[in-house]
């Protein structure tokens, strides 16, 4: 009896180490791209900006001190349909992790079978056969456990985990995306409010003009021709005042609908002077950080890490599966004698089962190939996404020292449109020029101040442009290495 048992332990063993299907050979895997040099684009090349050494913060709005838009973003943070729906895909990320947890934990169930069964005469049953018997299984405590020998529970549970963590990082870049393109459209907003007002001007100065061309043409003191050409620069004035008009209502409606709410809701939107933050944000490691303070950087990083660990899961398959079962109850083919026999119908058992993979027909090796590729697209994916957030805040970082070139050197060229101006009414009440020289004065002013609109709403934007760049304010503290998940074999 020793012997037969020995025998049939070191047959297990066997069937263990050499019952497995033939496991594939690893090829060549993606590789994870190192974070890029920016050392020489971060040089400044302008004494006019203003820098700190640190990351924008969360609510990096408030930095604009505008009262509305702090309004307007908190209120699409609580009633935006597009973040409802990212808040609900990380419910179900939390939910699916929450269940590969659980099931790395024994279960424990209870079992009730009633049946009636007739044994045939002609099998091996005995003085059974051909008798019919009406019994139950009464199972009060079923006992599982998946023992976990080579880490697929783990692995299962380490790519939930990633995907859970990935769908965060992805809510925080909606959150992101939500709050700038707000931002963007109020300020649009605003600077169309203030250029319907010079619109308007420009289209009374036309007015004016082409009123004193009908007089003088009256007159016999000039040609028709500057009549029409003065008709086609008020109507163009008119187009113009009529566009921005548009641009409002349209601006109004976008930020209604960025917010979660209809076009009448837009109409009560405030406008007021937007002032850009005195001190923008540049950290002075932004090649460290970056991977940390990107949302869809992060989120691209964890989908490698799911990736990753469900390669684990796919090599797992070509080993046996081991479970401990067991349980414990009462059971008869007669229902009389399943509580009258004095403990006879009492039944328990425990013990492993063992499935050994020999032959899936490619199915296993598919599986495999499947997820490799997987992993090999998330690796992909994180390098371009890395690549363009590197290359948007290189971009952002030009854009905000262009326009704030521009923005400085507009405001000297408006200075200088209001000298002109003034010393073109000073002429025209000393007699020494014409009605002419002030409405054309007045008309350059208003076009400068129109380019200088244009200029700072520009600035404004580039602005929002550089803290989008940094995050927004997002930190990824659980952030893993990318060595991590590049060697997950």
């Amino acid at each position: 009896m020793i012997r037969f048992n020995k025998i049939t332990l070191l047959a297990a063993g066997l069937l263990l180490l050499n019952g497995c299907a033939l496991f594939p050979e690893d090829g060549a895997r993606a590789k994870l791209l190192d974070m890029p040099s920016l050392n020489q684009t971060l040089k400044s090349d302008t004494q006019a900006e203003k820098i700190v050494r640190e990351w924008p913060r969360a609510q990096w709005w408030r930095d604009f001190h505008n009262a509305e838009l702090n309004r307007l973003i908190e209120t699409a943070l609580k009633d935006s349909p597009s973040l409802h729906a990212a808040a609900a895909r990380l419910t179900q990320a939390e939910a699916v992790a929450d269940f590969q947890a659980a099931e790395m934990l024994p279960s424990i169930s209870a079992s009730v079978e009633f049946h009636q069964r007739r044994f045939s005469e002609t099998d091996f049953y005995g003085p059974n056969g051909g008798k019919t018997f009406t019994g139950a299984y009464i199972d009060p405590a079923v006992f599982r456990y998946h023992l976990d020998l080579w880490g697929k529970d783990k692995a299962a549970l380490e790519s939930a985990l990633g995907k859970e963590k990935a769908q965060a990082s992805e809510l925080a870049m909606v959150r992101l995306m939500l709050s700038t393109a707000i931002a963007r459209s109020y300020i649009r907003l605003c600077s169309s409010e203030e250029d319907i007002e010079l619109a308007h001007g420009l289209t009374k100065q036309a007015e004016e003009k082409m009123q004193l061309a009908e007089l003088r043409w009256q007159r016999g003191l000039t040609s028709q021709d500057l009549v029409y050409a003065g008709k086609q620069q008020l109507e163009a004035a008119r187009q113009r005042e009529t566009s921005v008009r548009n641009q409002v209502q349209v601006l109004r409606n976008r930020l209604a609908a960025l917010v979660g709410q209809g076009p009448d809701w837009g109409k009560t939107i405030q406008v007021a002077e937007n002032k850009v933050a005195g001190h923008l944000p540049q950290p002075e490691a932004i090649a460290l950080g970056l991977l940390a303070h990107r949302p869809d950087v992060a989120a691209a990083m964890w989908r490698v890490e799911a990736a990753a660990q469900l390669t684990k899961v796919a090599k797992t398959n070509f080993y046996p599966n081991v479970n401990l079962v067991g349980f414990a109850g009462l059971r008869s083919l007669n229902l009389k004698d399943l509580f009258l026999s004095n403990g006879a119908s009492v039944a328990y058992g425990m013990g492993p089962t063992i499935t050994l993979p020999i032959f899936e027909g490619g199915r296993l090796e598919a599986e495999l190939k499947n997820q490799q590729a997987a992993y090999d697209a998330a690796a992909e994916s994180y390098n371009e996404t890395l690549l363009a957030a590197v290359q948007q805040v290189a971009d952002s970082l030009a854009e905000w020292r262009q326009t704030l070139e521009h923005d400085a050197a507009q405001e000297r060229a408006l200075e200088a449109a209001e000298a002109e101006a003034t010393l073109a009414g000073k002429c025209y009440q000393a007699g020494l020029s014409t009605r002419d020289g002030i409405i054309e004065a007045d008309a350059a002013l208003i076009r400068q101040r129109l380019t200088a609109s244009e200029m700072h709403n520009a600035h404004l934007l580039a602005a929002i442009g550089l803290i989008e760049a940094l995050g927004g304010g997002y930190e990824n503290t659980n952030m893993i290495h990318v060595s991590k998940v590049s060697n997950h074999d």
